[in-house]
């Protein structure tokens, strides 16, 4: 396969503005604009002589493509990406062909939770606005319905509030008139706010229920294909840090923890006769960024498989290890190790002060401190990250680690200031997100070119982050888990190899975290 769609992607990967149609390569590469207007009549009209001499204008420039995209290609040494998007997307395609086994009884108990706990946070909220406003007569008195009358036939109530939760427009003018200076009612704005009044921390779980009930509810069940009585999401393959995007439905957004969580994956269930084993990398990004920057202490603790949050916070809090689940004075709330696992994971994701005080609701000055700290711990983390940020945001490009070194583009022309920080930020992040997501994308080539070569009666159904999950006939299931452990591992070692690779494998009659 040679794919000259994937090839513009890893081409222009970074870049907003960009044309990866065959109209638009057709221009770029061979300056010949080719007439789509035909396209949309052609399963009514058939194979008739416009539809024929369009087919064959489809394919006439591709060769021009392909030779011009390699150039380009071997300019920028993207041989080894390209491969690599060229080789998986036919796993992806046998994915979105075969599809994902779901039980959509089990799946009605999720639709349950997630419509009960929003309909919980939407009484709470009344509750609050109720309370608040109808004591004494001040600014939420008008959202509060003082007097309420039940149904002379049926045990049913008016709200107590006017609200309509749902509406982003009622929620922004609710905090306006609480004296908020606020633009929109999204967690980032909501996350500054959220001690400041009692209604906000409400408003943001309600935001989260609210998605949780709209992605995962009664409606999810259309998604079943009617032949199949299976899921089949459609993948994006490459996005701007080479990992891939899920859609219809995106799986990719189910939440990883909680009795939620548990209700949803069990949901995706292995038909009979058949176990679903599943593979999920450990601590990819922060392994990543050992390989990268190695630093002593990050090495020693991988190489002696060590807690690395717990070793962290120890040096970072100057206390002893046995105290790490200890309160953080600062915010009692939080445990000292909760605290440090926040940096660990932020800063390998190229986090801001800024974004730590919002996350952790501290200071901006406690959270530069705390920062400060970190890095006197770990100085060649704080080289390496230090040294990409100023790579990207003065040559213009990032790539993740040899031999794919994808890279990912930015738009210096236009960057101010703010621009400028977040194009570090994102070159920050870049090397190890773009390597996790080509060490998945290797693991998952080999391991069909295995039940391909072997006719295994194994299926790949699911890739998620860090995660490749496989349905597998029960009596082979026990000799599968051990080659995908091996497989992943050694696809990570082709990217890290001075730490050992860490993967968890489960055999599940459904999927599991």
């Amino acid at each position: 396969v040679y794919d000259t769609f994937l090839a513009e992607c890893i081409l222009t990967t970074g870049f907003t503005e960009r044309d990866l149609s065959l109209k638009g390569v057709g221009l770029k590469y061979c300056n010949v604009e080719l007439d789509k207007s035909i396209r949309g009549v052609i399963h009514k009209e058939g194979l008739s002589d416009r539809v024929i001499i369009y087919s064959a204008l489809d394919t006439k420039y591709l060769g021009t493509i392909k030779y011009k995209q390699v150039l380009e290609i071997d300019k920028w040494n993207l041989q080894e990406v390209l491969t690599l998007e060229n080789e998986v997307v036919k796993v992806f395609a046998l994915m979105e062909y075969k599809g994902v086994p779901f039980n959509p009884t089990k799946w009605l108990e999720v639709a349950d939770i997630t419509a009960r706990n929003r309909i919980e946070l939407e009484n709470k909220m009344d509750e609050l606005i109720f309370n608040l406003g109808s004591k004494n007569h001040n600014i939420l008195t008008k959202y509060c319905n003082i007097y309420t009358q039940g149904n002379l036939f049926f045990d049913t109530r008016e709200r107590k509030c006017s609200i309509n939760w749902s509406s982003p427009t009622q929620k922004l003018k609710l905090l306006k008139e609480l004296g908020f200076k606020v633009d929109s009612v999204g967690d980032k704005e909501l996350q500054k706010l959220k001690s400041k009044h009692p209604i906000v921390p409400l408003l943001i779980e309600y935001s989260k229920q609210d998605k949780l009930a709209s992605s995962f509810g009664a409606d999810f069940i259309k998604f079943i294909n009617p032949i199949t009585n299976r899921i089949h999401p459609e993948f994006w393959q490459i996005l701007s840090s080479g990992r891939i995007s899920v859609s219809k439905p995106n799986i990719n957004q189910i939440p990883a923890h909680g009795e939620l969580a548990t209700k949803i994956r069990a949901a995706f269930e292995a038909p009979e006769g058949y176990r679903i084993v599943g593979g999920d990398y450990s601590g990819m990004e922060l392994r990543l960024l050992a390989e990268f920057s190695q630093d002593p202490l990050w090495l020693e603790t991988f190489r002696n498989g060590g807690d690395l949050h717990s070793i962290l916070c120890s040096k970072t809090f100057n206390i002893p290890i046995e105290d790490v689940k200890k309160p953080f004075p600062p915010k009692p709330e939080f445990k000292y190790r909760d605290v440090q696992k926040t940096i660990d994971f932020g800063l390998a994701y190229g986090m801001s002060e800024f974004k730590l005080a919002d996350t952790m609701q501290i200071s901006v000055e406690e959270a530069k401190k705390l920062i400060k700290q970190f890095f006197s711990v770990v100085p060649m983390v704080k080289q390496f990250l230090d040294g990409i940020g100023i790579l990207g945001r003065t040559r213009g490009y990032i790539k993740t680690g040899r031999p794919f070194s994808r890279i990912r583009w930015f738009d210096l022309s236009k960057a101010g200031q703010k621009e400028l920080g977040e194009i570090e930020r994102a070159s920050k992040n870049h090397p190890m997100q773009g390597s996790n997501g080509d060490i998945t994308k290797q693991a998952m080539i080999t391991l069909q070119q295995i039940i391909d070569d072997n006719n295994y009666p194994v299926q790949i159904i699911m890739q998620v982050y860090d995660e490749i999950q496989t349905l597998c006939r029960d009596d082979f299931a026990e000799e599968w888990k051990i080659i995908l452990e091996r497989v992943m591992i050694e696809s990570a070692q082709i990217v890290i190899k001075t730490i050992p690779v860490e993967v968890d494998c489960k055999i599940n009659s459904c999927w599991a975290k």
